[in-house]
């Protein structure tokens, strides 16, 4: 087990050699433990001084209140009211308490922000540590102490070449190949298919990529196919200046396109950490198929999958069972295949008794073929999560938090079940994570809104899906998730405008049905409710939510029984949307009927 802190290059030079500080009219000097403000000494207790240096050298980001205190007192049990008293201490040291000025934010439940601009100097070889390391995290190894530097990377989708666009699936393929091999080398952080798939087909600078993506450095290419041959040109592009890190190309016959991948990816892991061990050679040339054609249908799979719609969803499944009807050993093409089911049964593409069920068996299965793989025990306790198997669902995702510390889905779906068995503050924290390893995920920032709709914190929210949609406009997701805030705060109008443009983005969908005609009842318009009611109820879709129809039920005066009646419904299929009912707030007429509670002891959420 590793304990991971973030610090930046600027530990190196206080570590190593002397570094000065300029914010405001204050000036830092860490070596020679001096704080200057107008040109007089400023006299700090020694803890806070520390305090301030850490701050200082991490400054704009997020330190989380263990960091600092592992930092501050390594050996030694402190509380997190000694912290504050160090923070209280210095902003009187540094003139907050007059209100003219903010150097230190608080972020409450996570940690402290220096918010201050902050200009540094140091010799012109600790510069170069600094540039190079300045997003850079530390492994502390608990057993020896040890700290280890790690380098961040993103996977740019390859640029096809080829004309047509048969093999388009190619150039998010080699990504997603590459990125799976380097997340088994514990010195890289490497950015996620989800985070780099947005730039699929796109001509973007890699450097600005790099930025928005906050990595230390960006691998693009180029790949072109030919009947049986595959040539790929690729670099690696330092963000700080843009310089070329490393730079190959080659041409080979399609087949041996896993030694092209053997050898990009032990190349760049050179470039990036100079000297790999004999263990990670092996790791990065670890491959679970060796056959062609299975594995361009995996890619294919994956290709699919992450478009993330039912349409798609259901080509990649088949692209995962044509892969594994190639190579039945093909351990994480059982991985994909156990996402796809998942999706679909939430999505209301098959019925989820029967979704969830397939999706552990191919889990399982993948599991049973490589039981390391901490992508496959994410995704048996994400079904298993949606089919209400509640301790063995936290079980597998902490397994696989301890298999793949830095997969964001596991983070994401372990956020989900914290949420809906009501551990809302562990539940955000766990999301902040996954945020932190794909920060411009959008199905992740939108998590985070729903955790703050099922706090009741409305407001916050409505804000945190307006965020979201200024990275992406047409992600219907969030603009349902708004529109549901709107409802919560009484502000009808808008929210009707967003399922409106739910409607022209995403067509006809039963999620944004059923939540119309919820809003309806809870404006009171009891006419357009009913229409709705009968509409979804007439439908005879699959994919109507019975806990939806319930929902709306619940906002009609004397219509809890029908209410109560859908929900037994959802109780007997599995409806995805039941696992929230711990925290559902559009449930709260129901809450203190005997019959919710039972439901409750039923799904597993009350004891």
């Amino acid at each position: 087990m590793v304990n991971v802190t973030l610090e930046n290059g600027s530990w190196i030079m206080t570590k190593h050699g002397r570094a000065t500080y300029e914010f405001g009219a204050f000036h830092l000097d860490a070596g020679e433990r001096l704080l200057l403000h107008e040109g007089k000494p400023v006299q700090l207790a020694p803890k806070v001084f520390d305090t301030l240096v850490a701050l200082v050298e991490n400054s704009g980001r997020l330190v989380d209140k263990d960091e600092l205190m592992s930092r501050l007192w390594p050996d030694t049990f402190v509380e997190e009211a000694t912290l504050a008293r160090n923070i209280s201490d210095l902003r009187k040291a540094l003139g907050e308490s007059s209100g003219s000025v903010k150097y230190i934010e608080t972020v409450p439940k996570a940690g402290y922000r220096f918010v201050a601009r902050v200009t540094g100097q140091g010799d012109e070889r600790e510069t170069l540590i600094l540039q190079r390391r300045t997003r850079s995290r530390v492994v502390v190894e608990e057993e020896t102490g040890e700290r280890i530097w790690l380098r961040s990377i993103a996977v740019l989708p390859f640029k096809s070449l080829t004309t047509g666009d048969t093999d388009d699936y190619l150039g998010l393929g080699m990504a997603d190949a590459l990125i799976t091999r380097f997340s088994k080398i514990r010195r890289i952080r490497v950015r996620p298919t989800s985070a780099i798939a947005r730039y699929s087909g796109l001509n973007c600078d890699p450097v600005a990529a790099g930025r928005e993506m906050g990595v230390d450095s960006v691998l693009e290419g180029n790949i072109q196919r030919t009947n049986d041959r595959i040539r790929v040109t690729v670099q690696l592009v330092d963000i700080d200046d843009g310089a070329s890190l490393w730079a190959e190309k080659f041409d080979e016959r399609f087949t041996d396109i896993f030694s092209v991948e053997d050898s990009i990816s032990e190349q760049v892991a050179r470039a990036l950490i100079l000297e790999l061990t004999t263990d990670e050679r092996k790791l990065l040339r670890k491959r679970y198929t060796d056959n062609t054609d299975a594995y361009q249908l995996y890619l294919k799979g994956r290709y699919y999958w992450n478009k993330r719609t039912p349409e798609w969803l259901k080509k990649g499944l088949e692209c995962f069972r044509q892969a594994i009807d190639i190579d039945p050993t093909y351990a994480t093409a059982y991985a994909g295949l156990s996402d796809s089911y998942t999706l679909m049964g939430v999505f209301g593409s098959m019925t989820p008794n029967e979704a969830f069920s397939q999706a552990k068996a191919a889990a399982a299965m993948a599991l049973r073929l490589d039981e390391t793989l901490g992508e496959a025990q994410a995704s048996r306790a994400h079904a298993m999560l949606h089919n209400w198997e509640w301790e063995a669902a936290e079980q597998g995702f902490l397994r696989a938090i301890e298999l793949n510390p830095d997969y964001p889905s596991t983070h994401h779906w372990y956020s989900e079940y914290l949420l809906a068995t009501g551990q809302l503050e562990a539940s955000l924290a766990a999301a902040e994570r996954a945020r932190e390893l794909d920060p411009l995920s959008l199905i992740i920032n939108t998590h985070i809104s729903d955790i703050l709709f099922y706090a009741r914190k409305y407001e916050e929210s409505a804000a945190q899906c307006e965020r979201v949609l200024e990275m992406d406009p047409t992600f219907f997701l969030a603009r349902i998730s708004l529109a549901r805030s709107h409802v919560r705060l009484g502000r009808y109008e808008q929210a009707l405008a967003e399922f409106r443009d739910v409607d022209e983005i995403a067509g006809d969908t039963a999620w944004g049905f059923w939540m119309v005609g919820e809003m309806y009842a809870s404006w009171g318009k009891r006419d357009e409710a009913s229409a709705i009611l009968e509409g979804l109820i007439d439908s005879g879709k699959a994919s109507v939510s019975p806990c939806g129809v319930a929902m709306i039920f619940a906002m009609v005066e004397g219509e809890h029984d029908k209410a109560f009646q859908w929900l037994e419904r959802a109780y007997d299929i599995h409806d995805s949307e039941v696992f929230n009912l711990k925290v559902e707030p559009r449930f709260d007429s129901l809450r203190g009927d005997p019959r919710y509670q039972n439901l409750l002891r039923r799904v597993g959420l009350e004891s």
